[in-house]
């Protein structure tokens, strides 16, 4: 009979659930919704942060874009700005140069028609003009200037100037034909144009004549 009733009791006591372990579930189960709302939550703000990122990202790419391209302007603005003050400083070196070589062509004018007129001499003052004429042509070949062959050739406007028309048909017309004043070349510019003597046909002279 005593060991009816301590069965009896030890089946009741295991049927019997304890409150605090109902509580401790719930607690449990209330932790873990609030551990997965706050995974969540933080997973958001991660994915926000990383859009914030790209967007910072994207504006970051766009400035440096543009940063490049403002560089990029710069460096050819720069580069037209050299080669136009190259230039302008070539032009004014040579103007300069020009003006200072046709004042040695005016003394080289002098010293020529001198040696015309006393062509036939051969005294020591005519051998004299001859060295100082060969000293200049030296001198002003140096520094790269020639004579412009005209003679026999075609008229060329760019080159010569027409100081008289010779009424002739032993030519082809508008062929110079003679050489009133020198012309040279400084390199490949015109220092100073020839003046010439340009044929024109008999026929042609005399139609304006009449």
């Amino acid at each position: 009979m005593a060991q009816n009733e301590e069965h009896t009791e030890n089946i009741n006591k295991d049927n019997v659930v304890n409150p605090c372990d109902e509580v401790d579930k719930e607690k449990q189960e209330t932790s873990s919704e609030s551990n997965l709302e706050e995974q969540n939550n933080a997973l958001r703000n991660c994915e926000e942060k990383m859009k914030d990122m790209k967007e910072q990202l994207k504006e970051k790419e766009s400035e440096a874009f543009d940063l490049k391209m403002e560089n990029i302007k710069l460096k050819e603005k720069l580069r037209q700005e050299r080669e136009i003050y190259e230039r302008e400083t070539k032009r004014r070196i040579l103007k300069e140069k020009i003006d200072i070589f046709k004042e040695f062509l005016e003394v080289l004018d002098n010293i020529e028609r001198a040696l015309l007129s006393i062509e036939n001499d051969n005294n020591e003052q005519t051998k004299g003009i001859r060295l100082i004429h060969e000293q200049l042509m030296k001198f002003l070949s140096s520094y790269g200037i020639k004579e412009i062959d005209v003679l026999n050739k075609p008229y060329d406007p760019n080159i010569a100037e027409i100081g008289e028309a010779v009424e002739t048909n032993e030519v082809l017309p508008n062929t110079v034909v003679k050489v009133l004043r020198r012309g040279y070349f400084i390199g490949d510019d015109v220092l100073r144009t020839a003046i010439v003597s340009v044929a024109v046909p008999l026929k042609e002279k005399k139609e304006e004549s009449n």
